[in-house]
């Protein structure tokens, strides 16, 4: 993996905070790394089915009924959540940080990882993800060791996964901004062209750039019911542009996904076709909350019908999952259902 490479991963996300744009001010040594996680421990899981956690959430304010479906679920998910992590001092992420765990709980696991669980078990291991301030240190060879560091405990998470959860079940792999990116090398590394392509439902690969070269057996989905691929997008507001400095290399050649059809079709799906978005309180389910439509390497999305719509900014990023969280779940569903009678 190529440090040139995670400098197109990384350019999505600076959006987030001019003031934290800023680079790691210390030296990447094995003696600073934190302790690994031992996942079988459960503390080292931010969600398990059998553990009472925020994957179990259920919005309470729903036009629709919504239950919490692990118990009798055919199909796991690994979720792999973004960067919380802001330090400049440190590469890495300390997953004995409660803190920082309570974040990831109460955010990422709370709005995005639910989605999941009205058909899947929901799986989302702690790691010691890279700092934010890592995407501005990529002249800094320690920077691509912090992200790899992150993707070993990634990839020792799945593989006690697959020894210890799996049992042979189909799989969902899910992700959002840096989780996509190793949910990218994780298909790579066991799917792609593997045995486990066999067990693959979807992967919902999120809030990042996925090129059309990526994988060489995995390809991307042509419908809402297609099983065996991916789908992926990045959320804009309409009209909008990605600044100067998120303008990635190969645009032409990103895959991207209406997040309401989930096809790649470049025709606007009307908001009446948007089943419903999670509020940011993560209780409320606001129906027909934007259209979408594909344009070049990202989607546009009219301006969502939600408190204080006029002052959210033109990178929807973090709004990716809340935006079509119905759509998600109910997309969920039918590929499980397409799965189930093949």
């Amino acid at each position: 993996m190529k440090l040139s490479y995670f400098i197109f991963l990384g350019v999505i996300i600076l959006f987030f905070s001019a003031c934290a744009t800023m680079p790691v001010k210390s030296d990447f040594t094995t003696a600073k790394n934190p302790p690994a996680p031992d996942y079988a421990n459960t503390q080292y899981w931010s969600a398990l089915p059998d553990k009472k956690d925020s994957a179990d959430h259920i919005p309470n304010n729903s036009p629709v009924l919504l239950t919490d479906g692990q118990v009798n679920a055919d199909v796991d998910v690994f979720f792999i959540y973004p960067t919380h992590f802001f330090s400049r001092k440190e590469w890495n992420a300390d997953v004995n940080d409660e803190k920082l765990n309570h974040v990831v709980d109460s955010r990422s696991i709370y709005h995005q990882a639910s989605v999941f669980n009205g058909s899947c078990k929901v799986y989302a291991p702690r790691y010691r993800q890279a700092t934010f301030n890592a995407y501005f240190s990529l002249d800094n060879p320690d920077a691509m060791k912090a992200f790899e560091l992150a993707y070993e405990d990634i990839k020792t998470a799945f593989q006690y996964y697959l020894d210890h959860y799996n049992h042979g079940r189909p799989i969902i792999i899910a992700g959002h901004s840096q989780g996509t990116t190793h949910a990218k090398w994780l298909l790579r590394d066991f799917f792609d062209g593997k045995p486990l392509q066999n067990q693959l439902v979807c992967a919902y690969l999120i809030g990042m750039p996925v090129y059309t070269y990526d994988f060489t057996q995995i390809q991307p989905c042509d419908s809402a019911g297609q099983t065996g691929c991916y789908v992926s997008w990045r959320s804009y507001l309409e009209n909008a542009e990605p600044s100067d400095k998120m303008i990635i290399p190969d645009a032409d050649k990103v895959v991207v996904h209406n997040p309401i059809s989930f096809t790649r079709t470049l025709d606007v799906v009307p908001v009446d076709k948007n089943v419903g978005g999670l509020g940011r309180d993560g209780q409320t389910i606001y129906p027909r909350v934007c259209s979408a439509t594909v344009h070049n390497d990202i989607v546009w999305v009219c301006r969502p019908e939600i408190p204080g719509k006029y002052f959210i900014p033109k990178n929807l990023h973090p709004a990716d999952y809340n935006l079509y969280w119905m759509n998600i779940r109910e997309n969920v569903a039918l590929r499980m259902q397409t799965w189930n009678t093949h």
